[in-house]
């Protein structure tokens, strides 16, 4: 069975969507853990994590546009970010997540690659290069917080 152009449009853009979540949950946390940390630990701690979010909202706008372009309608992110809170959930991530999240991505560069996407190519090879940044500064925010409690991804 021959899937048509329209098939594979329908799923890019559902794929970019779950994306565009992906990212826009990260920046969320990344967020709130900025704003705990600032309370309790070293800046510089701080400050990854307020880059973290940074590339995470600039890879969901990227991508959001990539949907746009292929005629979709990118996904409501299901509200306004907030800052701090008195009980900022902990993140599950750490080096090992980062890992993961630069391999999912790294297969989405192939994907675009292989469809011959060659503007959706470019936006993946940049997430690809703000997951490969995220994974080595994993270390230093791993560092930062000895108990393990609040590491980005």
């Amino acid at each position: 069975m021959k899937v048509s152009r329209n098939d594979v449009i329908e799923r890019m853009v559902a794929v970019l969507n779950g994306d565009i979540q992906r990212e826009i949950r990260m920046a969320d946390s990344c967020i709130r853990e900025a704003g705990y940390l600032q309370r309790e630990y070293h800046p510089v701690v701080q400050r990854q994590m307020a880059l973290c979010a940074a590339a995470a909202l600039a890879n969901a706008t990227a991508l959001a546009a990539e949907v746009l372009a292929l005629g979709g309608v990118p996904l409501d992110p299901g509200g306004p970010l907030k800052a701090g809170g008195p009980n900022p959930p902990p993140a599950r991530s750490n080096p090992v997540r980062a890992r993961a999240m630069l391999k999912h991505y790294r297969s989405r560069l192939r994907m675009a690659e292989r469809l011959g996407l060659l503007r959706l190519r470019e936006v993946f090879q940049q997430i690809v290069t703000t997951k490969e940044w995220h994974l080595a500064h994993s270390g230093l925010v791993q560092a930062g917080d000895p108990a393990g409690r609040y590491l980005y991804s």
